[in-house]
């Protein structure tokens, strides 16, 4: 290694532009950004961001950015949190399988937040996000790829994405190599996040969090404030403090020429990936078989392990638990053969027919199968069985989702904060913003 691995990760962000990013690196960016803005303004009414808004607003300072899908406008801190929060809040946010984390809430905040304090063109966005994600990615390859591992208690998402926000601000502020690893070691610096918070409002925290903690470590390195540039290498540093047996090499195996961005899923289904292959066999299994589902006597699931230690809520209490429970989503899927928003609300989460119907799923734990596959075999009080076996679920980079399916996603999610024509309006705007010679009127627009 020529140089400090974190210097290395600061050298490429401060020397890759819009231009050197191929041409599907750079659509897939803005894949990414429409599908951040979309989850944004869907969560913005969700009683999580109205109670962070509570929270937050006696210690507010500028009023001057941007709260997607709301009137109000925080400082450029408190608004990266929350419309990080918000694009978590209902699960739809993209999602890096290798390593878990959900990279474009916190990056792509923390760019919405500094649209209000310089000019920046699409280009300049899609770049900074694009290296965002891309750098807080591989840093987590760092940490998840065998033999090294990371304890599953640890969020990922709270780890990396405040490094991925760092970057991303520290690449709009134009920061140089120096600037770049002092604000890629104060983010690591920030570092926080357990899973134990899942299934509640302190888990959507987490990716709020992420974002103003990089986006306030590119101001602390803009102003001159020290760190050291060996903070994710360093003997006492931010590998060796969260992983065993840190592979530091796969930070930069393949950098400029394998891009992590092309491994990112979007979301069909509003809950954790790890959910998708069920409820695609069970989808499977509706559209094949013809049967009542109150007459099912017994729902075999198998899926890889984390599935389990991630998601296994057999009874879920409230709706934030339904969200990642496998039982919910496998039941709501066989009863209604849907899997959307109307299968996850409070009223769905109370319904006998699918709390009886979720006592009936039994897991299976395979650490053959995959994380993006899975096998469910339903059995009728009747006697019969029907089967299905999911190898790539729906949002997978076998099985990815199209700009059709994240167009519509986008404008479903458009249309809890927006009237209709506002969301069309916004959703298209989404897709064209690499066009655009600077962002701040966009980013205007998406306010109520």
């Amino acid at each position: 290694m020529s140089a400090p691995l974190t210097r290395e990760l600061a050298r490429f962000a401060v020397n890759t532009h819009y231009a050197d990013l191929p041409a599907k690196v750079q659509h897939e960016g803005v894949r990414a950004f429409t599908n951040f803005v979309g989850c944004a303004a869907g969560g913005a009414n969700e009683p999580v961001c109205a109670k962070m808004l509570e929270s937050i607003t006696e210690f507010n300072g500028k009023s001057d950015s941007v709260v997607i899908g709301s009137k109000l406008k925080l400082d450029a801190l408190n608004a990266a949190l929350m419309n990080s929060l918000a694009s978590a809040a209902l699960a739809f946010n993209d999602t890096h399988y290798a390593t878990v984390i959900h990279p474009t809430s916190p990056v792509g905040a923390a760019l919405i937040s500094m649209a209000t304090r310089r000019k920046i063109t699409g280009k300049e966005l899609i770049a900074a996000l694009v290296l965002g994600d891309e750098l807080c990615c591989r840093i987590g390859n760092i940490l998840c790829t065998p033999p090294a591992e990371c304890n599953v208690g640890l969020s990922t998402t709270g780890l990396l994405g405040c490094i991925g926000a760092a970057i991303a601000a520290g690449k709009v502020l134009g920061f140089n190599e120096d600037q770049m690893a002092t604000a890629i070691g104060i983010a690591a610096n920030q570092s926080a996040g357990i899973r134990e918070a899942h299934a509640s409002m302190a888990s959507w925290f987490t990716p709020g969090n992420a974002s103003r903690s990089g986006l306030w470590a590119a101001f602390m390195a803009e102003r001159g404030y020290t760190c050291p540039d060996t903070m994710i290498e360093g003997v006492k540093g931010f590998a060796v403090s969260f992983a065993s047996n840190p592979q530091l090499d796969m930070a930069l195996k393949g950098i400029g020429d394998h891009w992590e961005l092309l491994e990112l899923a979007y979301k069909p289904y509003p809950c954790g990936v790890v959910v998708h292959p069920i409820i695609d066999a069970c989808l499977e299994i509706t559209a094949k078989h013809t049967f009542d589902a109150r007459d099912i006597t017994r729902v075999d699931v198998t899926v890889d392990p984390l599935c389990l230690q991630l998601c296994n809520r057999p009874q879920p209490k409230i709706r934030p638990q339904a969200m990642v429970s496998f039982p919910h989503w496998t039941a709501t899927t066989l009863m209604h053969k849907e899997a959307g928003l109307p299968q996850v609300t409070e009223a769905m989460v109370h319904d006998a027919d699918i709390a009886a119907l979720r006592a009936k799923v039994v897991a299976h734990a395979d650490d053959k199968i995959g994380r993006e596959a899975a096998r469910v075999k339903v059995t009728m009080k009747d006697g019969r069985t029907f089967e299905a076996l999911c190898k790539h679920a729906l949002s997978t980079p076998q099985n990815p989702m199209t700009d059709a399916h994240i167009a519509e996603k986008t404008r479903l999610q458009m249309e809890i904060a927006f009237d209709k024509d506002k969301a069309r309006r916004v959703a298209d705007e989404c897709w064209r913003v690499a066009t655009l010679a600077d962002v701040a009127p966009f980013v205007q627009s998406l306010a109520a």
